[in-house]
């Protein structure tokens, strides 16, 4: 079963995280007493506030909130005078806060991540780069590794929630390796957000073969792939994978019949956008140019089929992951982030990445551990298919 992320729009889901909190931070870690059966404040009636909800199937899992830009302040500034911090900044801030997970998915590998790329995701569509927060001192560590925070000042008691607290501060420009790569989006996408993405592990089953399709799907990071039926008997086989800023599943959704493959996650995690049928009519319906685009990727498809054009899966994903994350040769790529991502062998990856070393197509930073792309337009033709 995927973990959900929804962005809570209703009043009924915003409603869902409000007692979520409670949930947590009142029933489970008893951090403070609270009379009520909900946890809100003045910020969450803000327009500039964005809320987001983990769900493993129905229950919720998980949550985040990100507070834009805006003239009232932040939450954080209730805790910590950030004045003369931000005014040494020259690009917008946000806010992130009640960070909370219920006590069986802490240790869940995708989950706090998820959440913290729902979060930066709309910062950068808000044009925000710089994070502010105040957080407890024990979770520093983990979000110093996964995002860069350090902290811009001493450790304080806050008296509200009886905890030690410390302001920290994260630069969406300045991520860590690997981290960047994680938190960054597909380039090009062909269509508008939706409001769900989903999470799944390696090997787990997003569309099977013969069903009723009912959502297509958008690759935001990591990989998947396709299985072909073999003999009676034998293995499936794998003649396509998907990587970051491409779309499956849309067949189903514009003719109404059954799904033709089985696809299912190839890299550890992946992460993917959900589309309804309503939602991907609708936004066809709305935009000439998206409509266009998605049938561009159709004909391109149908092509290479009828030529009967032949690739090979797993260089065409390391090499659409690796142009893709490198922001077309600009930036290095962590490489053991681009295996993870790949969901290729050990020895697989490392073959097809001696092979262009020795080609001159990138170049490979054994101490850093980071790879630079020398010859994009070879890599390039080694994607085939979009």
């Amino acid at each position: 079963m995927p973990i959900r992320l929804k962005i809570a729009q209703s009043s009924a889901a915003k409603a869902e995280v409000y007692r979520f909190r409670h949930q947590v931070f009142v029933e489970e870690e008893r951090r403070f007493q609270s009379s009520d059966d909900h946890i809100i404040d003045q910020y969450d009636s803000f327009a500039e506030t964005i809320n987001v909800l983990a769900y493993d199937d129905s229950q919720p899992i998980g949550s985040i909130r990100v507070i834009m830009e805006n003239h009232v302040g932040f939450p954080a500034d209730d805790f910590y005078d950030f004045t003369p911090f931000r005014q040494t900044l020259n690009d917008p801030c946000a806010c992130i806060g009640w960070l909370c997970c219920t006590r069986k998915y802490r240790r869940h590998p995708g989950l706090v991540i998820g959440l913290i790329k729902m979060c930066f995701r709309e910062m950068r569509k808000n044009g925000a780069r710089h994070v502010l927060a105040t957080l407890h001192p024990p979770v520093l560590p983990m979000l110093s590794r996964i995002v860069g925070a350090h902290a811009i000042g001493p450790e304080f008691q806050c008296e509200a929630l009886q905890v030690a607290m410390l302001p920290v501060h994260v630069d969406l420009s300045k991520l860590p390796p690997g981290s960047r790569e994680t938190f960054d989006d597909p380039s090009g996408m062909i269509l508008a957000d939706s409001n769900e993405r989903r999470i799944y592990r390696k090997d787990e089953v997003i569309i099977r073969k013969g069903e009723i399709g009912e959502e297509a799907f958008l690759m935001m990071r990591g990989s998947v792939r396709v299985m072909e039926e073999g003999p009676v008997g034998a293995p499936s086989a794998m003649s396509t994978m998907f990587g970051p800023g491409q779309i499956f599943g849309e067949l189903s959704l514009l003719d109404g019949g059954p799904r033709t493959s089985t696809v299912v996650a190839n890299s550890v995690e992946a992460d993917v956008m959900v589309w309804t049928r309503k939602e991907l009519l609708q936004q066809l319906r709305s935009n000439q140019e998206r409509a266009l685009r998605v049938l561009e990727l159709l004909g391109t498809r149908l092509r290479h089929q009828i030529e009967g054009r032949h690739i090979n899966p797993p260089a065409s994903l390391a090499a659409r992951i690796l142009v893709d994350s490198s922001h077309r040769g600009k930036l290095p790529v962590d490489m053991q982030w681009l295996s993870r991502q790949c969901g290729i062998g050990g020895h697989a990856f490392q073959d097809i990445m001696s092979a262009w070393e020795q080609a001159q197509w990138i170049t490979a930073d054994h101490d850093s551990g980071s790879l630079a792309v020398s010859n994009q337009e070879r890599l390039l033709a080694q994607i085939g298919a979009p």
